[in-house]
């Protein structure tokens, strides 16, 4: 569309609205956050900061880990550690063949990273190796599957940001429902 001027319309930024996530009660939120913001906080902290009590905290952590909500682990850059090659590969995967390629994927040790997409590169991999070879390697046996028709592999030689501790959006305190109107309102 033109705006009245007639001209292009300048580009916007959208912003997605976030929610919350009602799969969690308010309290399951907020130890994931403090968990997110150091995994080692011991479940007594928790639930003093939280007013709550402990066994609650331990309970309800113990819920979260074992329904997949959460998971608590140590997250380290590749490259600091001493890994030669860290390699991102976008590829375009026939859609009939989509989980058949990323099943096999899956199973290969040097995956780090695997996820589906929707567009022309339907699928984005993150591997490390050993050599240049062994990436030449992979892109031969891994990309040359049936159904694999297209790939591009960056050899990745620094990570600028790599965010996996997102906070869970909340609703403030004061925010309250939206009161429904009656069909005698209108």
């Amino acid at each position: 569309m033109c705006p009245a001027g007639g001209g292009p319309v300048p580009h916007q930024r959208v912003m997605m609205k976030l929610g919350t996530y009602h799969q969690l009660d308010r309290v399951d939120q907020q130890i994931v956050d403090l968990l997110r913001t150091d995994g080692r906080m011991p479940y007594r902290e928790i639930a003093r900061r939280l007013g709550v009590s402990e066994s609650m905290v331990r309970k309800r952590a113990g819920k979260l880990l074992e329904s997949g909500w959460m998971r608590i682990l140590a997250i380290s850059d590749p490259l600091k550690l001493g890994v030669p090659i860290v390699a991102t590969t976008y590829a375009s995967v026939r859609p009939g063949a989509l989980e058949e390629v990323t099943d096999a994927l899956a199973t290969n040790e040097a995956v780090r990273y695997l996820a589906i997409g929707v567009g022309s590169r339907n699928l984005v991999i993150e591997s490390l190796h050993a050599s240049v070879e062994d990436v030449h390697t992979f892109i031969q046996q891994e990309l040359g599957r049936e159904g694999v028709y297209e790939s591009e592999t960056i050899h990745v030689v620094k990570i600028k940001k790599s965010v996996w501790d997102w906070p869970l959006p909340t609703e403030p305190d004061d925010a309250a429902p939206p009161t429904p109107k009656r069909s005698d309102d209108a």
